[in-house]
């Protein structure tokens, strides 16, 4: 057990030389005694916490509950969150109640509730597109055919709009549950008609966001291509780059959260006008007209 604590240590070092400080380790069997040898992560410059499993899961198992761990935290987020980007769309006009957490601790039930309903739409519709995609590329292979070629292209176009469709309904139904406190499936079937009614506007936010996060994730990509080829097989400057690139993901992860609040504040504000929170812009008075006066000669005889 020495052994595997010493390796487990090392492993935490590596991580916060890299800059990763906030570390969630998985744990199940003989958790107990790698709790109790890296503590709390302290002595090494992290704080830990431990994801236990009752019953050993394995890799699967650790993956599904830090997926739960962030869909839960996530949700948490955007409960105290969301009506506050709503209140902010309607220029303070009418503020939510309370603080973050006031507005978390009365939203967070039914901001789980909508955003398992949303997202778990949005997945569910993800993995039937990959399993059709599977069978579409076995055939094509098997069989190549241009009907075969112009179907699989008609599959992937279907994906991509439905997963850009879904994304904007999962999102739209978080707001409804967390800035105007619908239940959870009243929240999904509001959401669904204000998609309806808005449509263009819906895709044009996630379009935009997309491409933005594109740029940004190809912007990171690139740098952190440039140091790994100036640094390749180069061990004293592969240690060296570390930090640049850990100070780029810090950057790529800021810009990421920015933009995801920002594409929510989107949403926010186009279910606030939908509602006639959002009081249209008074049209511009118009300029005065200066009137033509003419005067009256007097005709001399």
């Amino acid at each position: 057990m020495q052994a595997e604590a010493a390796d487990y240590e090392a492993q935490l070092e590596r991580l916060v030389a890299a800059g990763f400080t906030d570390v969630v380790v998985n744990v199940a069997h003989r958790g107990e005694a790698i709790a109790a040898a890296l503590a709390d992560g302290s002595r090494f410059g992290a704080t830990i916490s431990y994801s236990r499993e009752p019953e050993p899961l394995e890799v699967g198992g650790g993956i599904a509950t830090a997926l739960v761990i962030a869909f839960a935290g996530s949700m948490l987020f955007w409960a105290g969150a969301a009506p506050l980007l709503a209140a902010d769309a309607e220029l303070d006009r009418r503020p939510p109640p309370g603080n973050f957490v006031v507005l978390l601790s009365r939203g967070a039930a039914r901001t789980i509730v909508s955003g398992a309903l949303g997202w778990g739409l949005a997945v569910l519709f993800t993995l039937v597109c990959e399993a059709a995609a599977v069978l579409g590329i076995s055939a094509v292979l098997l069989r190549p055919s241009p009907h075969l070629f112009a179907a699989f292209a008609l599959l992937i176009s279907v994906a991509v709009t439905g997963m850009f469709l879904l994304d904007a309904l999962a999102r739209l139904t978080i707001v409804r549950a967390a800035a105007f406190g619908d239940p959870g499936t009243a929240a999904f079937g509001k959401a669904t008609s204000l998609l309806g009614a808005r449509l263009g506007a819906a895709m044009l936010i996630t379009v935009v966001f997309v491409g933005l996060e594109l740029i940004v994730a190809s912007a990171a990509a690139g740098v952190t291509g440039v140091l790994s080829g100036a640094t390749f097989f180069n061990l004293p400057a592969e240690f060296l780059a570390l930090a640049p690139r850990a100070a780029i993901g810090l950057a790529a992860a800021a810009v990421f959260g920015w933009l995801e609040v920002a594409r929510m504040g989107a949403f926010a504000a186009l279910a606030a006008d939908a509602e006639g929170l959002i009081a249209p812009e008074a049209p511009p008075e118009p300029a005065p007209v200066a009137e033509l006066v003419v005067e009256a000669l007097t005709v001399e005889e």
